[in-house]
């Protein structure tokens, strides 16, 4: 294959090796290679990669080879994003092992080979039926008839119903895996995934994304800055928090981008005395479990500027950790959006690059599960490539253009949870064995000592769902009219419900398991 030094606008052609010149940053730009002088900032590996996941979504494959530094590991999370694959050199066959180890370590790398093997896999790839347009529409009928099966068996296993994300999305997630797994058609990778947990779990995480990064779209936190923060400090006593929302946190990037950036305008502005909770939540509970460690690469520097590295940020085994006067302002929490009851009382909400991925009817009862959990005139963050479609009677948009939105005077009808009684199967239960007079007995006397004698506690599930009452609860509980519900924040009374939250998700980043009880 011929080598050639790139010329600026140079058509890409097939079966040719390219080289970027010193001093610049060469991006893809339809079939033409784009030149432009290079930042003294600027990663390069990551811009080039960027853009190819921008121009060829999930056709793209990004490799990462010997190399010192960080340079495409952002560029990687892109790739993969877009649903493409990502495959780095095993650092044990690498003269430098920073570039490969770098992608390895943010968790975004697909495959990690000796460079003769990425060369037989690159081949295999190029070769599978799934990577051919035409022979995909030759071997599959319609996409919904095969991806069924595929929605029962995830949310079996991981209580997650992915029948309203977008067909087009799933379909382009799960054929990746198949290449991945060398499966050639979806009825061999659904035979696979049955036997197989690692590769379901897999598929689970892909089909979630997770790929984000600190303060991503920067505009978007100018704009807090200079517009929603002085608005959610006014009248604000020392006794009442700002409260914020982050849904869909993934590894938690964003939650401590907010704290951050309110922690810098509190502090510019003499208000650090004002209190600062920050609800990061997600349906994959391993992404939680990162986000509560806090613990990031180092090529996170290259959205996090030096200050803020050295402000907010420690060393931590070769990596950075968030500062712990951070990490306290915020808590995790496993929560699904569409299933389960949200906050309320909420100042700000921010639901990122999430939406995208739903259909319109998923969409449509999101948005007034948003609304419902904010505060009159509290603000809605929305991704800088989505917006709130039709449901103007909701939100309007705090500037022309713009990806924030303040919440409108209105009473849309709220339905938390997708599912009714009418959609689960009838299950038969078989009657409880005949017990003895005396475990009768003995049983009475114990719920009467619980009732008269225990302080009021509920214990919960981990989706907040009450399944053992103890006490006299009539003074915290009451039972609302509509579909019912034991889920906590159904159940507490109004005026206890946002002090109630607040302690119990405390309590699960705590681990203390008497945190019901305290309320």
């Amino acid at each position: 294959m011929p080598v050639l030094l790139v010329k600026n606008k140079m058509k890409a052609e097939p079966n040719h090796v390219y080289v970027i010149p010193p001093g610049k940053t060469m991006t893809l730009d339809g079939e033409r290679l784009k030149l432009i002088p290079k930042e003294p900032s600027q990663k390069p590996i990551d811009a080039f990669f960027s853009s190819i996941a921008q121009q060829r979504k999930n056709g793209a494959i990004g490799i990462i080879l010997s190399g010192t530094g960080t340079d495409g590991t952002e560029g990687l999370k892109e790739i993969k994003s877009e649903g493409g694959i990502t495959l780095a050199q095993d650092p044990k066959t690498a003269q430098y092992t920073g570039m490969p180890q770098s992608a390895i370590s943010s968790e975004t790398v697909d495959l990690i080979l000796s460079p003769a093997q990425i060369a037989n896999e690159l081949s295999r790839i190029a070769n599978n039926p799934q990577m051919v347009r035409s022979k995909i529409e030759a071997s599959e009928t319609k996409i919904e008839t095969r991806l069924g099966p595929f929605f029962s068996l995830l949310k079996s296993n991981f209580k997650v119903d992915f029948s309203h994300y977008k067909e087009s999305f799933l379909y382009r997630r799960i054929k990746r895996r198949m290449v991945l797994n060398h499966k050639h058609n979806t009825r061999e990778y659904f035979d696979y995934l049955k036997k197989t947990p690692n590769e379901l779990q897999n598929l689970f995480d892909d089909l979630l994304v997770g790929v984000t990064n600190f303060f991503r779209e920067q505009n978007t936190f100018t704009l807090l800055k200079e517009k929603v923060f002085p608005e959610l400090v006014k009248n604000k006593s020392n006794q009442q928090s700002i409260r914020v929302w982050i849904i869909g946190c993934s590894s938690g990037e964003e939650v401590y981008s907010y704290a951050i950036a309110l922690s810098e305008f509190l502090e510019e502005k003499a208000l650090t005395n004002i209190p600062v909770q920050i609800f990061g939540t997600d349906v994959n509970e391993r992404n939680i479990e990162k986000a509560r460690q806090g613990i990031y690469s180092k090529n996170i520097d290259a959205n996090v500027s030096e200050s803020r590295l050295k402000k907010y940020f420690s060393n931590f085994n070769g990596n950075y950790r968030i500062s712990k006067d951070i990490r306290d302002l915020c808590v995790f929490s496993k929560q699904d959006i569409t299933a389960d009851p949200p906050f309320s009382n909420l100042d700000l909400v921010s639901c990122r690059n999430m939406l995208i991925f739903f259909d319109s009817e998923l969409q449509e009862k999101v948005m007034p599960i948003l609304h419902y959990g904010l505060k009159p005139n509290g603000f809605l963050v929305l991704g800088e490539s989505e917006s709130i479609g039709k449901l103007t009677t909701l939100f309007e948009p705090l500037t022309p253009r713009g990806a924030v939105y303040v919440k409108k005077k209105a009473q849309p009808q709220v339905s938390f949870g997708l599912e009714t009684f009418a959609t689960h199967p009838t299950r038969l239960i078989p009657l409880p064995p005949r017990k003895e007079s005396v475990s009768l007995i003995r049983e009475e006397i114990d719920k009467l000592l619980l009732t008269d004698y225990v302080p009021a506690s509920l214990l919960l599930n981990s989706n907040l769902e009450t399944i053992v009452i103890r006490g006299n609860v009539a003074p915290y509980l009451k039972l609302e009219s509509g579909e019912t519900s034991l889920n906590l924040a159904k159940i507490i009374r109004k005026e206890l419900r946002t002090e109630v939250q607040t302690l119990v998700y405390r309590a699960g980043k705590q681990n203390n398991q008497r945190g019901s009880s305290a309320v």
